[in-house]
């Protein structure tokens, strides 16, 4: 539980492109504030390794995989209780968009996004948002030093376009209070210290979004009427 604030947001998703360390976060805002977590499954799905290999040819696949995937996790999720406890996501629902922008053809865009927007109206939208992001050297980093067998493919090309994507989208965004970490120095697996500062900031920005203005109510304008002239008494 998130303790010192009146009001705390109940769902936050941590997103970013690949290697910035979105679920080593979650993880530790579910170690530190007992959340539920929503983690998204990339081992599960079996044309990702095939897609990092040749991405036009197993695109599609791989994209209407992840999007029915999770939109099944998305359902179990809501099945929850989302307003009595601290949940917290890797991934918003429309990052299958996002990525199904970058690779898949036209034709497959447009069949990709019948399905989509079906599914998009049936998720839950967060409370607040945090948008990780570092530079290109530093994921390729720990994308190697984390040695997962079915990223080695990946190009340097398509990560950076991943980066640019979500810069791009998150520049456009307001549907919940946004936080942006440059993850280039944080290592939150290792320090709690600023697992913390990051959720206090969450919680004011999340706090500063539920105040509404003071309404101003303002006197209806008089109308300016000619004089009357005065009359003597005779």
């Amino acid at each position: 539980m998130i303790e010192g604030y009146r009001e705390h947001p109940n769902y936050i998703v941590v997103e970013g492109p690949i290697g910035v360390g979105k679920t080593t976060l979650v993880n530790q805002f579910s170690d530190l504030y007992d959340a539920h977590t929503l983690l998204e499954s990339f081992e599960e799905n079996p044309f990702l390794a095939d897609f990092y290999e040749d991405n036009d040819e197993y695109a599609f696949q791989t994209e209407m995989f992840f999007l029915l995937s999770r939109y099944r996790q998305q359902e179990e999720f809501t099945q929850t209780d989302l307003f009595s406890s601290l949940s917290v996501s890797d991934y918003l629902f429309v990052k299958s968009r996002l990525f199904a922008s970058l690779t898949l053809s036209d034709h497959e865009l447009a069949l990709y996004d019948r399905m989509y927007d079906i599914l998009t109206q049936q998720v839950p939208s967060p409370d607040a948002v945090v948008h990780l992001y570092a530079p290109l050297e530093t994921l390729l980093d720990r994308i190697e030093q984390r040695g997962r067998p079915y990223e080695e493919d990946i190009e340097p090309e398509y990560l950076d376009r991943l980066r640019s994507l979500y810069h791009n989208f998150f520049d456009h965004y307001d549907d919940a209070p946004l936080i942006e970490v440059d993850t280039t120095r944080v290592d939150f697996s290792s320090d709690a210290e600023a697992v913390g500062d990051l959720m206090d900031r969450i919680c004011r920005a999340y706090e500063a979004a539920q105040r509404q203005p003071d309404s101003i109510e303002f006197d209806a304008p008089q109308s300016e009427e000619s004089p009357q002239p005065e009359h003597e008494g005779v």
